[in-house]
């Protein structure tokens, strides 16, 4: 058993102090002392080197996910309001930027486990006798958890894998907890502002293109046959296109015929306004906001991707230590069905070209106008 070079002789209970009360100098402040002696080997065989690069990386990841999940759980408290005013909205901006960082620098990470070699995590790979493995990571469950990840979207239920003591712990943590980001994202777009008018408004712009371009295809009819094919082509897509939003309640069927849309329809009308109208003072927030969001789902894609990757490099198609598939496991979580926010990658399914987009009516321009500033201290 090895003992961090640079671990103190003091007692560790000394520096469990409570929080607030004085803080003394860089070390007892970080608690280096018990932090730097955390990275234990469960042995001694000098060909077994890199078992200390694998635990440090994987203490790592887990206080990354802790920040995560400390950043995401004061964005649910924020949503779970009724109104949220134009300071929490930036507020949730910074910290979706601050978690996008986050991941993004945890894809990276798998640099420098690649450096260690198949044949470097065999020596070391016995010792995982009790199953234990990176699929029983309660606080990255709990993440999936709180972005939206249901039970029936997995390809195998994590808590089949976990001892009676893992459940409970996870338990404790909130993962019973059934309010969810992506539920609390689609009734903050539903109540977007002039929302209702929006909608008829743009009804209508998509209705008169259809026309124009039937109107077009029959005036070439008899002279140019092929291009008015063509027309009459382009208009029956953009209708066939477009008639899902434009009928709630085929939208509604549609979702759920289709996994991939999972979002409710006026949310995803909500989204639709927003980014037709970002460059607008009220929505260039809620834009960064959705934009972040989508940007979150794809990085955790790519973060399963490089999981996956590093996994086939280093123990080829073995099943995982903790019970799973191994790499065939990790692979088909790299899918639709493990992203939280795929309806917002629908929106721009029906976003018109800026130059055809309805101009905002007086009323709709008076009732985005409305800034709603709140009490900063109580969405807090």
């Amino acid at each position: 058993m090895e003992k961090c070079p640079f671990a103190s002789t003091k007692n560790n209970e000394q520096e469990c102090e409570l929080a607030g009360s004085p803080v003394g100098n860089y070390s007892e402040y970080l608690k280096l002392n018990s932090l730097l002696q955390l990275q234990v080997r469960r042995t001694d065989d000098p060909l077994a080197h890199d078992e200390h690069l694998f635990i440090v990386m994987h203490q790592n990841t887990e206080l990354w996910f802790k920040q995560i999940i400390y950043e995401l759980r004061s964005i649910q408290q924020i949503l779970h309001k009724s109104k949220v005013c134009e300071k929490s909205q930036q507020i949730m901006f910074q910290r979706l930027v601050r978690v996008n960082c986050i991941l993004r620098h945890m894809v990276q990470q798998f640099e420098i486990l690649e450096t260690m070699s198949s044949m470097d995590f065999q020596a070391f790979r016995g010792i995982f006798k009790d199953g234990q493995s990176g699929f029983q990571s309660t606080q990255f469950r709990l993440l999936e958890k709180i972005i939206g990840i249901k039970e029936e979207q997995r390809c195998c239920t994590f808590l089949e894998k976990m001892s009676d003591k893992q459940k409970e712990v996870a338990k404790e943590k909130g993962m019973g907890d059934n309010e969810d980001i992506c539920s609390l994202i689609y009734e903050w777009l539903s109540r977007t502002p002039a929302l209702d008018q929006f909608i008829a408004c743009y009804k209508e712009v998509v209705g008169e293109e259809i026309r124009k371009l039937n109107l077009a295809a029959e005036e070439i009819k008899l002279t140019d046959p092929s291009e008015s094919e063509n027309l009459f082509e382009e208009a029956e897509c953009l209708r066939s296109n477009f008639a899902i939003i434009f009928d709630p309640q085929e939208f509604e069927n549609s979702s759920r015929r289709k996994q991939g849309r999972r979002i409710p329809y006026m949310a995803l009308m909500g989204a639709l306004m927003i980014n037709c109208y970002a460059a607008e003072p009220r929505f260039s927030v809620p834009y960064e906001i959705l934009k972040n969001l989508i940007d979150m789902d794809e990085l955790l894609v790519k973060w399963r991707f490089a999981h996956a990757m590093m996994a086939k490099r280093i123990i080829g198609g073995r099943q995982g230590t903790g019970g799973s598939g191994g790499y065939i496991y990790l692979r088909s979580t790299v899918s639709e069905r493990y992203m939280s926010f795929v309806g917002l990658f629908e929106v721009a399914s029906f976003l018109l070209p800026p130059q055809k987009l309805p101009g905002l009516t007086a009323a709709m321009k008076m009732e985005i106008s409305r800034v709603y500033t709140g009490d900063l201290a109580s969405e807090l």
